[in-house]
């Protein structure tokens, strides 16, 4: 393993991070600019990524890694609505925070920074399967953005009389209208349906998608400027949670599916993956658990140069 690589590969995240977080603390951006750049990066930038990701994955390899991918989408939508629920029994995880706690843990920042971390360690055969988890991935968020619009609309609802429409109908109208939820789904369908989608077209979703992780990381950085880092136990559990759950998860569905693929060891890295920028920003954009999820996103992201090699390792005398 190449760990120059590894931290070649990270201290462009944490030099934007901290471009970020020094910003906000000299007041660069206020509250409104602030949350300007998020909805920059999760309305815009966002899904023009994903789309283009989606169009990228070669329809060979998904129809190859049936089992595969059977066990990736169990493992990230599967755990987000398991997660959604177990969450929701506990009274001050309902609502908000629960949907935003389960994304944390059935997601990670693979289609962020999955390629630019893998490659450098693992070569080109990481591509396959951060193709594969960012296609599990982009199936969690939009179900997300369904969630907490309809939980926002259910919170706006308290002040409206009762001539309104139904908060649910209301919150799924809005999470039905979200490009987060069209995006992928129109890139899948054009892969299946072997349509080429045009250079100069890619090209044109490219430049904004480009801006995804730069300005979703600089905005993270915003965040954990207006709230001080904490250490909490929500934090430490949270990260560990993060760092291990969604492993276990994977690694029981892959003995119990029989899955044998190329791609197997590289999606287990994957899923040790730090908490998705995309949580934090939703936090910011929903006003929930802010302080408390750009935590967990800088200290799982210090954790990765540790999980790696873990993985690695146990993968390596224990093949999957």
């Amino acid at each position: 393993m190449n760990l120059g690589g590894l931290v070649g590969a990270l201290l462009p995240v944490f030099f934007v991070l901290a471009l970020g977080y020094i910003a906000g603390k000299r007041n660069a951006f206020d509250a409104n600019q602030a949350a300007g750049l998020s909805k920059l990066a999760v309305s815009f930038a966002l899904p023009a990524s994903l789309f283009v990701g989606m169009t990228e994955i070669p329809r060979d390899l998904l129809l190859q890694q049936g089992r595969l991918v059977l066990a990736l989408i169990l493992a990230h939508v599967g755990l987000f609505f398991v997660a959604w629920a177990a969450l929701g029994l506990i009274q001050s995880m309902r609502g908000t925070p629960a949907i935003l706690y389960a994304l944390m843990l059935s997601t990670s920042a693979t289609p962020v920074f999955g390629l630019a971390v893998l490659q450098p360690i693992l070569g080109p055969t990481a591509t396959g399967a951060v193709g594969l988890v960012a296609l599990s991935i982009n199936l969690v968020v939009p179900a997300t953005v369904v969630l907490l619009e309809v939980d926002a609309a259910k919170r706006r609802g308290t002040a409206k009389d009762s001539s309104t429409s139904s908060p649910v109908l209301t919150g799924l109208a809005s999470g039905l209208k979200s490009p987060l939820l069209w995006a992928p789904i129109v890139g899948i369908a054009i892969v299946l349906a072997k349509v080429p989608l045009p250079r100069v077209i890619a090209a044109c979703f490219q430049l904004i998608g480009s801006t995804t992780s730069g300005v979703a990381v600089f905005a993270v950085g915003l965040v954990l400027a207006a709230h001080a880092f904490q250490l909490s136990r929500v934090v430490l559990l949270g990260t560990l949670g993060r760092l291990t759950v969604q492993n276990v998860v994977l690694l029981a569905l892959l003995r119990l599916l029989h899955v044998n693929s190329p791609f197997a060891r590289e999606a287990l890295i994957c899923c040790s993956f730090p908490l998705a920028t995309v949580v934090v920003l939703f936090a910011a954009r929903y006003k929930s658990s802010e302080s408390e999820t750009a935590s967990m996103l800088l200290f799982s992201t210090l954790s990765l140069a540790i999980t790696v090699p873990i993985i690695l390792w146990l993968t390596h005398h224990w093949p999957v």
